[in-house]
């Protein structure tokens, strides 16, 4: 057995709980390093079920199989500054066994992608005798050492049944049927998968109809390249500066262009999420950028506008209209913006769940742009500012209001 040193990772769960991440043998044509290092959603295969553990709260590890050379799997883990887990390489049954003693200890069939919410419900049925839905198996002592055998020689273990003799201490999570991987297709198809469900439970309408679709296509491109998801937040933002630039011009066919601009922004915005949530580059001071991006877009665009319409009309009243359109949105922005990044966190730790839509949301809101390219495509950019100046004005009085009421 060898331990690779890795910075501990702080954990919600007892210190007692430990996780043994069984691999099958990979096809014959492919050496395990190979193939448990093959890239499923712009991460490595076994390093998601690693990165997984680790966010589900377990503070070490140990990884099972046999046959195979696999120091250069466990050395490509070790180097990466994403995985922080205590983590173990073990062979032999016996040896295990011994290593985990009478702790609390969670059997993962390594053939199949775990998600985080899975794990945690597998540590919840080793904690709690009353947990509903378990997706797990209750492994009396005997059989742990035939249930290793069989995991990595592809078979299905056996539960042991109500009635029998038991012990709760094993708890074994065999993944999803569809979730498995055997065959080189399956990495394309939970790639895809994946892909799908790499919103946010929080999504708008529109969102979820439309923007996420073409998100997806331009998040396939970035996942072949090295961008990381806080310069995407910046190409966002200077897209967003650009389509600003041409409402300034005021005219029918620069508002055209600045509007289409501002929606391939906003389907890149989305973008950076999705790449961060995949590649596990999820962090505090990307939540803000994000959030700080997406508002000097809309500030700068709401005052472009209005300063188009008066340079194309001559009427002060627009210049007005933009700088109330701003002081809104910029009043609103100062009392949500930290409630804003919260909700965005909470929505991505169950992307599987609808959750209920609160006014945070609709500060981050991108529905706007399509309505702002209706108004675009028929002439009718000041309906749309006034709009907003009033909208923006009136939802910012509403959240002092009752920031003031609950003091």
């Amino acid at each position: 057995m060898r331990e690779i040193d890795c910075q501990e990772s702080v954990s919600e769960h007892s210190e007692e709980v430990c996780a043994i991440l069984a691999l099958p043998h990979p096809p014959d044509t492919w050496p395990v390093a190979d193939w448990y290092w093959k890239v499923v959603g712009g991460t490595p295969f076994l390093m998601r079920n690693v990165i997984n553990l680790q966010r589900a709260g377990l503070n070490s590890i140990f990884i099972f199989g046999e046959g195979g050379n696999c120091e250069e799997l466990l050395s490509r883990l070790s180097r990466d500054k994403r995985v922080e887990i205590s983590m173990n390489w073990a062979s032999d049954t016996k040896e295990l066994a011994q290593s985990t003693g009478n702790r609390p200890t969670l059997v993962l069939n390594g053939g199949a992608l775990h998600s985080k919410n899975e794990i945690r419900s597998g540590l919840k049925s080793l904690t709690s005798s009353s947990a509903d839905n378990k997706p797990s198996y209750l492994l009396g002592c005997d059989s742990f050492h035939e249930t290793l055998s069989q995991i990595v020689c592809g078979k299905e273990p056996e539960s042991i049944g109500a009635g029998e003799n038991r012990n709760n201490s094993f708890t074994y999570l065999a993944g999803g049927k569809e979730l498995r991987i055997r065959e080189t297709t399956d990495f394309h198809a939970q790639h895809e998968r994946l892909l799908r469900e790499s919103g946010l439970s929080n999504d708008s309408f529109m969102d979820r109809l439309v923007t996420r679709f073409f998100s997806r296509q331009l998040t396939r491109l970035f996942l072949q390249t090295p961008i990381t998801p806080n310069q995407i937040t910046l190409l966002s933002l200077i897209l967003g500066l650009v389509s600003a630039m041409y409402f300034f011009r005021g005219t029918y066919e620069s508002g055209i262009t600045g509007a289409g601009l501002l929606l391939l922004s906003a389907w890149i915005d989305c973008t950076d999420g999705e790449i961060a949530r995949l590649k596990f580059m999820e962090s505090e001071t990307g939540g803000k950028l994000d959030i700080l991006c997406d508002n000097l877009v809309h500030f700068a665009v709401f005052f472009t506008i209005g300063m188009g319409l008066y340079r194309t009309t001559g009427q002060d009243i627009f210049k007005l209209l933009g700088i109330l359109a701003v002081f809104g949105s910029l009043i609103s922005f100062i009392l949500l913006s930290s409630t804003t990044i919260d909700q965005k966190r909470k929505a991505a730790d169950d992307n599987t769940a609808r959750t209920k839509k609160g006014l945070a949301d609709k500060l981050a809101n991108r529905d706007f742009t399509y309505f702002l390219l209706l108004m675009a495509v028929i002439g009718q950019m000041d309906l749309f500012l006034g709009i907003v100046a009033v909208g923006a004005n009136v939802f910012a009085g509403y959240l002092l209001y009752s920031r003031l009421r609950a003091t």
